[in-house]
């Protein structure tokens, strides 16, 4: 079974490294020719506005990580997109992990139904030859018991004219 971490990890990476790039891109300063961005509602804090890039050095990877960061948390509607957008795809791996167990469970429980029917088969098998060596040995027993008797009638009929005299 394969561990859906790993594409977790980066499918949630990847989404906070554009959270970070959509947020850097925001709030860089309007040109004159684009119209001014829109106010935000008074209830949000936002975050300062960064210094120019100009005099700005390229970000660290801790930096980078901060500004997707809080990027994603200034914006309620994009951090609870991105949590949907996780979960659904846990679900969907989750989906995909069950019904390989099942399909997994259904061939061993083939293979062992297969490996309980031959162990009937042979139980019976064993039986019905024991129950006809029973039979044939009853018959070889009656058949010597009749024997038993024709001699005894043999020898009792032949040992009744000697006790005349």
């Amino acid at each position: 079974m394969t561990n859906p971490m790993p594409s977790m990890s980066k499918l949630i990476l990847a989404w906070i490294a554009a959270a970070g790039f959509a947020g850097a891109a925001l709030a860089q300063p309007a040109t004159p020719a684009a119209a001014p961005p829109a106010a935000p509602p008074a209830t949000e804090a936002q975050p300062p506005p960064p210094p120019s890039a100009e005099l700005r050095p390229a970000p660290s990877s801790d930096e980078a990580r901060k500004a997707c960061a809080a990027a994603m948390n200034a914006d309620p509607k994009f951090a609870a997109e991105i949590v949907k957008t996780a979960d659904q795809t846990a679900a969907a791996q989750r989906d995909v992990d069950t019904v390989k167990a099942h399909t997994d469970a259904y061939a061993h429980i083939q293979k062992n139904e297969r490996h309980v029917i031959y162990g009937y088969a042979a139980m019976w098998i064993v039986a019905a030859a024991f129950v006809l060596f029973l039979w044939r040995r009853q018959q070889a027993i009656k058949t010597e018991i009749a024997n038993l008797r024709r001699d005894l009638d043999a020898a009792a009929d032949s040992a009744k004219p000697a006790e005349r005299p």
